[in-house]
């Protein structure tokens, strides 16, 4: 399923920082890394004799990393190339150009309202990429400090076929990485009435959203997992699940997107958007088309 980990990168330690992380997903999947370095297309402010000797530099600097990773214990396979043109869009074409592809890329650890801001390389890739993109952001770390480990999955769900599309990849993660996971119902109910009324119609909620994750859960055990749990959640589903996630060490938060074409194809669902913006820990998205139905 997972069978090659992309990882761009643009000379910086930030983007450098999630290489550990794809040497471990290479070698638990048996996957190959495949390094990508994307020189913007020449302008008017950049002339072509710089963007060749860019080009060149950036083999050089590529070459350096790949040598690194398949000379380290994990002894990895790695291959490199060198782009010219727009970075989003390279990414999602050489993500695209192969099966079972995984974008892994490192986020700035923004705050306020610049975290707000998904004009970004990755902000663009994560909306529009047909493959799964697993975001790192800056200050994603274990309790120790150190680059965090996946060790629990969160999977919110909502009830939808769409939200469920997420499962088979994550479910097959877990199993390769022996990680448990958590499924997630959040639920925010608002009705008019009275409190007494609101309280009523609240546990009816509450007990359709716990059936159906102790469902799911049974449904995911009988093909084959065994560490699983499940919370339900009340409140503001974004607010939950991020808090969840900052509560649970070492962990990622795995969400589907719809399953769009044209322009609509850069419209994130609004929980998922909202997680994204927010997100302090490890984020998995996958797009809802194309996404396998079994475990």
């Amino acid at each position: 399923m997972l069978a090659r980990i992309l990882v761009p990168l643009d000379g910086s330690s930030l983007s450098e920082r999630v290489l550990p992380i794809a040497q471990r997903l290479a070698q638990s999947f048996d996957a190959k890394i495949d390094l990508l370095y994307v020189i913007p297309t020449p302008t008017d402010e950049i002339p072509e004799a710089l963007t060749i000797q860019a080009t060149e530099d950036g083999k050089h600097y590529l070459e350096k990393i790949s040598r690194h990773l398949t000379g380290s214990p994990s002894k990895a396979q790695a291959s490199y190339s060198v782009q010219v043109g727009h970075p989003a869009s390279l990414i999602i074409e050489q993500a695209e150009s192969q099966p079972g592809s995984l974008v892994l890329m490192s986020t700035h650890g923004y705050s306020g309202l610049k975290k707000l801001l998904l004009g970004s390389t990755a902000g663009k890739v994560v909306q529009a990429a047909n493959s799964p993109v697993l975001l790192v952001p800056a200050g994603a770390t274990n309790p120790e400090g150190k680059l965090v480990e996946f060790k629990k999955a969160i999977v919110p769900l909502d009830g939808s076929r769409l939200a469920e599309c997420v499962l088979p990849l994550v479910v097959h993660m877990c199993k390769v990485l022996e990680m448990e996971l958590i499924l997630v119902r959040s639920y925010n109910p608002s009705f008019p009435g009275t409190s007494v009324r609101m309280h009523d119609v609240s546990q009816i909620v509450h007990d359709a959203a716990e059936n159906y994750v102790k469902e799911k859960a049974r449904e995911l055990q009988g093909a084959g997992l065994r560490n699983i749990s499940y919370e339900v959640l009340r409140g503001v589903p974004a607010e939950q699940i991020t808090d969840l996630a900052l509560a649970t060490p070492n962990s990622l938060t795995a969400m589907c997107t719809h399953g769009r074409h044209g322009v609509s194809r850069w419209l994130l669902g609004s929980v998922t958007n909202a997680v994204l913006h927010c997100a302090e820990e490890p984020v998995l998205v996958v797009r809802g088309s194309g996404v396998e139905t079994e475990y």
